[in-house]
């Protein structure tokens, strides 16, 4: 009788690889036969990617345990003829050069000063790849570095990304950033990978449990089936997509796109509170009876706010400035830039919003797609809608533009969705009055979210109105308005009767 083999566990070894711009795919595994492309389009984003972040070295661990893809695994691929795998490799990148010499040296100096390592390594970290052994799917769960602030014309503004732990050998290092993955269309499709990335955000931000990409196919398809199977998931609907955010224990917000100054309006509202919002879009060579598709958008490009041409009106808006998102496009690759473009529309004087997405590969033109609808997974007690917290933030704004002359048409109106923990630490380090800061942190009962009406000028604040995120109108939500820089005696008086009609308290 032949005694069953005894189960080894496997070894984990550190490779060091230089990082060569144009040759980043041969560290992937390239799939037998023709039917796939390749290198694929993700993997040659994050070749250009990595180049402009300065990377200079890769460090692949060998086997690497990854919780998605686990789940996948678990549900679909381990049920398959094909002996897939149960492990997958994962690359780190840094901006320094790194080999066997290198990392001895490093084991060596920690023995003196272990977080001075972890700090050093930390400062040369770009973020990590999960390299999955699914033919022409390799590249799984992954978080880069975006490339900062400053843009050429204009700024990045990165408010959902979300800090990751990685461990590098025994090191603890940190990136700022949000997950991306290529959808392998066998347990996830475009939407599935949207929504993916934005609960990377927002169940993290509120505690929740981070669901694998198998979890939001099935939850989606639990109740609501588009199709004759949940797997190998085909996409998913507008509603499934909503019923996935449910069940992950945040509330849908669905706001279906009508004209560009109200879609930049929602958008620059959410992504500037720091809450993705998963766009469904309709490419303009989507083919009759084909579906649209679902990005993620995960930061605002920002430049100068538009003038005001309508002479009725004594405020600007602030949502005029937005000019791009970043968004995760699971077809291209993470922080891909999506120009906002109106789109005329015969019969309509509204134009419509098409996001024109730039494909830094020099054999694929930019696309256009025109935006369908917006949904954003939100913390439930989140009920006051976008729409009537920038209704409110119109009316006040053309409201004290009319009584303010001394800002002289210069007066800008924005609209955020603040932590109350996060407005305290800002009120604090503001130039208002002591006693107004002690009314603020220490008077005011504030919901947990608040919905905050911003009016600044000459790149300073004015006026902030905060707004209880627990009602669901905006009319009885008021709680205070907020003085933010010295004012006349007449703009303190102004706001007492502004006070007056939206029952709130004044803090000057």
């Amino acid at each position: 009788m032949t005694a069953m083999p005894v189960p080894e566990y496997p070894n984990k070894t550190l490779v060091f690889h230089r990082f060569v711009a144009g040759a980043f795919a041969e560290r992937f595994p390239k799939p037998n036969g023709e039917l796939h492309q390749w290198p694929p389009h993700q993997v040659s984003y994050l070749d250009n990617y990595l180049r402009v972040l300065g990377c200079k070295a890769i460090v692949e661990e060998t086997h690497y345990v990854d919780r998605d893809y686990i789940e996948d695994l678990t549900l679909f691929y381990g049920k398959s003829l094909r002996n897939y795998p149960n492990f997958c490799r994962r690359f780190h990148f840094l901006t320094t050069a790194m080999d066997i010499r290198r990392w001895r040296k490093l084991i060596v100096a920690a023995k003196t000063d272990f977080d001075a390592v972890e700090r050093r390594l930390t400062k040369q970290y770009l973020g990590f790849s999960v390299v999955r052994p699914l033919p022409g799917h390799p590249v799984g769960r992954t978080v880069l570095k975006t490339l900062g602030p400053a843009a050429p014309d204009g700024t990045r503004d990165f408010s959902p990304l979300r800090r990751y732990t990685a461990h590098l050998g025994g090191f603890r290092v940190h990136v700022e950033g949000l997950a991306f993955q290529q959808q392998d269309q066998g347990v996830s499709a475009c939407a599935t990978t949207a929504v993916w990335t934005a609960l990377h955000s927002a169940a993290h931000t509120e505690a929740l449990k981070l669901p694998a990409p198998a979890d939001i196919t099935q939850a989606a398809s639990r109740y609501l089936m588009m199709s004759g199977r949940t797997l190998p998931s085909e996409g998913l609907a507008i509603q499934q997509i909503c019923e996935a955010i449910r069940d992950a224990g945040l509330a849908p917000v669905l706001v279906r796109a009508t004209t560009t100054a109200v879609d930049k309006g929602v958008l620059d509202t959410f992504l500037r509170s720091g809450f993705p919002v998963v766009l469904a879009v309709i490419p303009e060579r989507t083919a009759a009876g084909e579906a649209g598709h679902a990005i993620c958008a995960v930061g605002a490009k920002i430049a100068d706010l538009e003038p005001q041409t309508n002479p009725n009106l004594a405020y600007r808006d602030g949502a005029t400035a937005l000019k791009a998102v970043y968004v995760h496009d699971d077809r291209l690759g993470p922080y891909a830039v999506a120009r906002l473009a109106p789109l005329t529309v015969p019969g309509s004087k509204d134009a419509q919003t098409n996001l024109v997405i730039k494909w830094p590969l020099a054999d694929i033109d930019e696309e256009a797609v025109r935006l369908h609808s917006m949904i954003i997974p939100m913390p439930v007690k989140v009920r006051l809608p976008v729409t009537r917290l920038r209704r409110l933030g119109h009316i006040v704004a053309q409201a004290l533009g009319d009584a303010l002359p001394e800002f002289h048409g210069e007066l800008a109106m924005t609209c955020r969705y603040v932590r109350a923990t996060t407005y305290a630490r800002r009120i604090v380090q503001s130039n208002i009055s002591a006693e107004g800061i002690e009314t603020v942190i220490g008077n005011l009962a504030l919901s947990r979210y608040l919905g905050v009406i911003e009016l600044h000028a000459r790149e300073r604040a004015v006026v902030d109105v905060l707004l209880d995120c627990t009602e669901a109108v905006e009319s009885p939500s008021v709680i205070a308005i907020v003085l933010r820089s010295r004012a006349s005696a007449a703009t303190a008086s102004t706001l007492q009767r502004l006070a007056g009609v939206l029952g709130a308290g004044v803090i000057l």
